[in-house]
């Protein structure tokens, strides 16, 4: 009785060892991974939203020149009713940028398209840092 739970021990250990070296041994990436899909059901594409939304993290570049008209289309066709700008450079380098800007968006769409300033951490350490700005 001993030796047949000895040895049932031993072939448990043996299969949980050869098991585990086996499930290193596979190796599958996130790329190779594509289950098959089970869902049945219609496909629909939607390219529109059915309530105006707000798009809170956007980039657009050239907003103190632009006369928005090629934005607001997209926009529209989106059912995008504001769209938040993140690259209003608003650091002394980058000059009258976030100015200009604002003036453009306020004479254009000043509903429809808001801008944001980045904080320019240079010279941080300075006591006056926050008056500098």
């Amino acid at each position: 009785m001993y030796r047949i739970g000895l040895l049932s021990i031993f072939c448990f250990a043996l299969v949980s060892v050869n098991a585990q070296e086996k499930s290193l041994d596979m190796k599958m990436d996130f790329e190779q991974y594509d289950p098959p899909s089970t869902l049945k059901v219609e496909e629909h594409h939607l390219t529109r939203a059915k309530f105006p939304f707000i798009d809170i993290h956007n980039h657009q570049g050239d907003m103190n020149t632009s006369d928005f008209k090629d934005l607001i289309e997209k926009m529209d066709k989106l059912n995008m009713a504001v769209m938040v700008n993140l690259s209003g450079r608003g650091f002394r380098s980058s000059g009258d940028h976030l100015e200009k800007s604002i003036e453009n968006i306020n004479n254009r769409y000043p509903n429809r398209l808001v801008v944001f300033t980045n904080v320019d951490f240079n010279d941080i350490d300075n006591l006056n840092w926050e008056r500098v700005l």
